[in-house]
């Protein structure tokens, strides 16, 4: 048996959490900052272009998919924090499955 498996018998700790992706919410909120700076908003296109991925991908990271943050790579996400100037915590969530 794996430690972390023993750990989780032992101690009787459940492990009912699940990370998602907030991808939306963090382009709605960098596009405040920038409107108050007077710059452009971002659209999720030029999102995809700035990143070089495709429209697509973004699009599907920015939906509430269950597959999508097993799909975001760090490489990605580090991008993503860069353009929207936000925390990989205003990125991601854990919430319970």
């Amino acid at each position: 048996m794996s430690d972390a498996i023993s750990f989780v018998y032992s101690f009787g700790i459940s492990v009912a959490k699940q990370v998602r992706i907030t991808l939306a919410k963090a382009l709605a909120r960098a596009n405040l900052r920038r409107a108050e700076s007077g710059e452009k908003a971002l659209t999720m296109n030029s999102l995809a272009v700035i990143t070089g991925v495709a429209s697509t991908t973004i699009t599907r990271l920015a939906r509430t998919d269950d597959k999508a943050a097993a799909a975001l790579s760090l490489d990605l996400a580090g991008k993503l924090v860069t353009v929207l100037d936000c925390g990989v915590e205003d990125l991601l969530e854990v919430v319970e499955k």
